[in-house]
């Protein structure tokens, strides 16, 4: 992910744009499965941080 962000747009491949779709989808998801609370310390919080996400952010 920090890969294809740290690259020019015009350098940007099918596959890039492919993988970008992906991660896009896979933090919609996940953001609307929110859990009720405080989420600074869980699982689901820690898991969109792996993908670059953070929802306190």
């Amino acid at each position: 992910i920090l890969d294809i962000l740290r690259t020019n747009k015009g350098d940007l491949s099918d596959d890039d744009y492919q993988h970008m779709r992906k991660v896009v989808g896979y933090i919609r998801r996940h953001v609307a499965q929110r859990p009720s609370g405080d989420v600074r310390d869980t699982r689901w919080r820690h898991s969109l941080m792996n993908w670059g996400h953070d929802p306190l952010g």
